[in-house]
């Protein structure tokens, strides 16, 4: 395991509570209620640092609570990622590279003969971006600005990892996914936690005007399958304890778009991962071996 005490603000209020009551034996596996916020009213009570309203948000965390902070990013935003994706992935081969010293920026399509090689089973369209290359897109600089809350929420220094490049062992990564129509999926899984406490999703896409059916969805403790989809809109972030068990559905697509590369699921997932020099690599998990 990485140390990662470097990271951790001790004048920070988060970091001294979750110190103080996060145990890793008894995180969540069962998302408990969705909690709907607008994304500026909860950035002001993260930074208000008042110590019971970050008890209170850490006790709900722990709890299995799911947050959806809505108008996080603008429609405008959304689009243009999703345009200026389409575009880039008109001209790239399907690759792979490790996240070793030089990674670039790489696309892979994981059909279902590379889905096994995973920690769990997926078949999607995946871009992936680091910090240290070129960024066409202007992903980091606005996605920036919402991670650090939540990083400052998890108790580490908002910009903790940002200069990191992989030979410090843990390094920022954001992926933009499309889930083929009839096809994309994830198994039931939990995602690494011990370094980011939590699986955080931008939507890019909505149910009933890009896709008729599936995407993500949370169980209880009956494995009750519970849509996130119906009550998400582009541009809002989620997240919560990544321990908690989740997943993605086939995306049904609406009929006669199965064709229409903008229409469908899409997503982008954030996340600070270890890089491949470590040995013995935290990783997801499925629900069901």
């Amino acid at each position: 395991m990485i140390d990662i005490s470097k990271y951790k603000d001790d004048n920070n209020i988060y970091k001294k509570i979750w110190d103080k009551k996060e145990k890793f034996d008894s995180l969540p596996k069962f998302y408990n209620k969705i909690i709907e916020i607008d994304y500026q009213e909860f950035k002001e009570k993260i930074y208000n640092n008042s110590l019971k309203e970050a008890n209170d948000i850490v006790d709900s965390l722990l709890s299995g609570d799911i947050y959806i902070l809505k108008e996080a990013f603008s429609k405008a935003y959304v689009e243009r990622i999703k345009v200026r994706t389409m575009e880039n992935w008109q001209n790239l081969q399907s690759e792979f590279h490790k996240i070793h010293e030089g990674c670039p920026n790489f696309y892979r399509n994981i059909d279902t003969s590379l889905s096994d090689k995973y920690a769990f089973k997926q078949v999607k369209r995946t871009q992936y971006f680091f910090p240290w290359n070129k960024d066409n897109l202007n992903l980091y600089k606005e996605i920036y600005k919402r991670w650090r809350v939540l990083k400052y929420l998890s108790g580490y220094y908002e910009d903790a990892w940002e200069k990191n490049t992989p030979k410090d062992g843990i390094v920022d990564r954001i992926q933009i996914v499309k889930y083929p129509p009839n096809s994309g999926s994830q198994e039931l899984h939990q995602d690494p936690y011990i370094y980011q406490k939590f699986f955080i999703s931008l939507y890019l896409s909505k149910k009933g005007k890009h896709f008729q059916d599936g995407g993500i969805y949370l169980v209880d403790q009956n494995f009750k399958k519970y849509s996130m989809e119906n009550i998400v809109n582009e541009g809002d972030l989620s997240f919560g304890f990544g321990t908690i068990f989740h997943g993605v559905d086939v995306p049904i697509p609406i009929k006669n778009t199965e064709d229409d590369e903008y229409m469908g699921r899409w997503w982008l997932g954030i996340y600070s991962t270890e890089s491949d020099y470590n040995k013995n690599k935290h990783t997801g998990k499925p629900a069901f071996k």
